[in-house]
Parts: structure tokens; C-alpha cells; sequence
């Protein structure tokens, strides 16, 4: 079920059974928790949506653009998890058990350390970090248009390792 520009709909309660949800540009309601049960849940510029404590058990979860999410501590048992344009989101600490995370414009402090166990990582356009010598035991990683990265040295044991206009990366020998 796809529900596109309905800013006239306040209450989504009664979609907590439905397997794959997509909220895109639904301006009226600020409550999720009834979406727990969701196999599939996108939120796209959901922008009143501020707790998504009820959603850690959504199998695979994108969040774009809700720019008032900030505590994603519950969603550390999310299969896939997808964060684009998020700017409040910052403390990444539980999300290390994520299957595969995106995490694409996200203002972090720079600090990914406890994403070292995540399988497939994907960090586009996160120009605050740094430091990913964290990262080495990650299976899939992409780096893309992370300015701030110089040093890939610890991520030679990283079984496929995409490198994308990170123009502060200069050796490679490592690797």
C-alpha cells in the first residue's frame, strides 16, 4: 500500500497489518507505533514523525527525509534499515546488529565504531566522518562522497570494498 501526498490523513493505526507501506509526504499524523507489525515500511518527508520507538521490529525500514527523528535506538533489530536526510539522527551506538544499513546525508559526529559488525554498510554523502578503521570486519563496503576519510588502511579484510569520489583518500596500498 503506497499513500502519496495525503496530508488529510491524521491516523495510520489501522495499517499496522498491512506487509508493505509506503508514507510519502503525508503531512497530518506524527504517531507510528501501529506500524510495529510492518514487514516493508517506508516514511518518506514525514516530517512531524519524531519517535520511532515501535518500528524495531519492521524487517526493513527506510526513513527519508523526517527531519525530527533523532533516538533510533530501537531500531537495532531492523533487517535493513535506510537513513537519507535525517539530520537530527546522530548516535549510531545501537545500530551495530543492522544486517544492511545505508545511511546517506546524515550529519554524523564522525563517530561510526560500533558499526563494525554491520554486514553490508553503505555511508554516501556523510562528509563529517572520519575515521572507519572501525569498519574492517564489515563485508560490503561503500564509501561514496565521504570527504572527510583519509585513512582506508584497516579496511584491507573488507570482502568487497567500493571507494566513490572520497577525495581525501590518497593510498590505497593497503588495501
Amino acid at each position: 500500500l503506497t499513500l502519496d501526498h495525503c496530508p488529510g490523513i491524521t491516523d495510520v493505526s489501522a495499517l499496522g497489518s498491512v506487509r508493505t507501506l509506503t508514507l510519502s509526504r503525508c503531512l497530518g499524523f506524527t504517531d507510528v507505533s501501529a506500524l510495529g507489525s510492518v514487514h516493508t515500511l517506508t516514511l518518506r518527508e514525514c516530517p512531524r514523525i519524531t519517535d520511532v520507538s515501535a518500528l524495531g521490529s519492521v524487517r526493513t525500514l527506510t526513513l527519508y527525509y523526517c527531519p525530527l527523528i533523532s533516538n533510533v535506538r530501537a531500531l537495532g533489530s531492523v533487517h535493513d534499515l535506510t537513513v537519507h536526510s535525517c539530520p537530527g539522527i546522530t548516535d549510531l551506538s545501537a545500530l551495530g546488529s543492522v544486517r544492511t544499513l545505508t545511511l546517506h546525508y546524515c550529519p554524523l559526529d564522525s563517530n561510526v565504531s560500533a558499526l563494525g559488525s554491520v554486514h553490508s554498510l553503505k555511508l554516501e554523502y556523510c562528509r563529517e566522518i572520519s575515521d572507519v578503521s572501525a569498519l574492517g570486519n564489515v563485508q560490503t563496503l561503500t564509501l561514496d562522497h565521504c570527504p572527510g576519510i583519509t585513512d582506508v588502511s584497516a579496511l584491507g579484510s573488507v570482502h568487497t570494498l567500493t571507494l566513490r569520489e572520497c577525495r581525501g583518500i590518497t593510498d590505497v596500498s593497503a588495501l
